[in-house]
């Protein structure tokens, strides 16, 4: 069986290495994040730049990196908009993937069991929801395994229409 190789959505290319902290070194950590955006609504949300590269970088082994490219846009997200619910809860998926390559499985459940509470308070066309927490939900039951993959509801799109 041959792995399946996740879509690229971003033409930015990826880190050399992936830095996981505790195990990696603190001279491997990636630079910091991009400066803080202005709001994105959530349709607007699926064709910005730095969101598609932070799925690229989930979906290609780059957790940490996944965080840090979506966290300003967690940031700048209205506090009780759908967006930042989305955000916040890919980046609890993406910390529960580090915790989980660092061997804390109980930590990476807890940070599963909050994403999906997250994510279940979002209805979009930007990704399918209910299939990737349920993904990561049969993940989280074997952490060793790859992660699941986030799929876009536009694959075929690879560049990036906005910054």
């Amino acid at each position: 069986m041959t792995a399946r190789v996740a879509p690229r959505y971003s033409s930015r290319p990826l880190p050399p290495a992936a830095f996981i902290p505790g195990v990696s070194k603190r001279t491997d950590r990636p630079a910091t994040a991009p400066s803080r955006p202005t709001a994105v609504d959530l349709d607007a949300l699926a064709a910005h730049g730095d969101f598609r590269y932070g799925v690229d970088l989930f979906n290609h082994g780059f957790p940490w990196e996944a965080h840090e490219a979506w966290e300003p846009l967690w940031l700048a997200a209205p506090r009780e908009q759908l967006e930042r619910a989305l955000l916040q809860g890919l980046i609890h998926a993406a910390a529960a993937v580090v915790k989980a390559r660092a061997g804390s499985n109980d930590a990476a459940r807890g940070l599963v069991d909050s994403a999906c509470k997250y994510l279940g308070r979002v209805t979009t066309t930007v990704l399918d929801v209910p299939d990737f927490v349920a993904a990561l939900t049969r993940w989280a039951d074997d952490p060793a395994g790859p992660a699941p993959a986030i799929t876009l509801a536009s694959p075929a799109s690879h560049g990036e229409p906005s910054p």
